[in-house]
């Protein structure tokens, strides 16, 4: 079996003369609400804290200005009151609907990210119009990433490290329905958790493999995961590669 070390030389490999392209690719994707897992990027689990953010904004009442919020609020008309309260429900529904639509669109784009690493991965030539390839199976990719979510977080009701688990064993669920379309979502997963058997921890191993780089972006603002996901996409790609070869029981 591959060490993470392999996995990332592969996908070194593959980059090699294809890093801007791949970048491109990725940064878009990503900005649609892709996630070559299908477990984040565009879904609204960062809705909480942009609201309370826009709140903050609206109403000018950060952490630490409770007692001067309350102290002037006797100061404010009824109709700047319901002033701001509108504003800030607008904010909460324009906050809402993007992510709405960024977990829908990067649905389908998060499988076309994955076919992008795949075919990137077996050496074939990709284009950035492959991000969009496969939005004909948008209702499947919608209902994939969402059953996904639900599954995962009703496993985390229970206690965070059930959900982890269950996270990694959904996690090669889009790459399965990318290569085999006529599954249902269900049955991804399913095939999903079989592949994953006694290979979580592998691809646990892969990914803190890159908490280096992930660090040393942070000095650069941010700007280095441009390069650091889609070298991890590639080797996730790779690992994905690899473990589907195998006969599933």
């Amino acid at each position: 079996m591959k060490r993470a070390s392999e996995f990332r030389a592969q996908a070194r490999e593959a980059l090699s003369g294809r890093w801007g392209a791949a970048v491109l690719a990725t940064f878009v994707a990503g900005l649609l609400g892709a996630d070559i897992t299908m477990s984040g990027g565009g879904s609204a689990s960062g809705l909480g804290s942009s609201v309370g953010k826009a709140i903050d904004k609206q109403t000018g009442s950060g952490s630490g200005d409770i007692n001067s919020f309350s102290g002037s609020f006797p100061s404010f008309s009824t109709s700047a009151l319901i002033y701001m309260m509108t504003a800030v429900m607008v904010v909460f529904l324009i906050v809402a609907a993007i992510g709405i639509i960024r977990f829908i669109v990067g649905s389908f784009v998060s499988l076309g990210l994955i076919q992008y690493n795949l075919d990137m991965i077996d050496g074939k030539e990709v284009e950035f119009g492959q991000i969009f390839s496969k939005s004909s199976m948008l209702g499947k990719a919608v209902w994939l990433r969402l059953r996904m979510v639900i599954f995962t977080f009703l496993w985390t009701l229970l206690l965070i490290i059930p959900g982890i688990i269950k996270a990694y064993s959904y996690s090669m669920a889009g790459f399965i329905m990318t290569e085999n379309p006529e599954m249902s979502a269900k049955e991804a997963m399913e095939v999903s958790m079989k592949m994953m058997d006694g290979n979580k921890w592998r691809l646990f191993c892969l990914e803190i493999s890159f908490i280096g780089w992930m660090i040393l972006s942070i000095f650069t603002l941010g700007v280095g995961l441009l390069w650091v996901v889609p070298y991890e996409n590639a080797a996730t790609a790779a690992f994905y590669d690899e473990i589907s070869r195998k006969p599933i029981i």
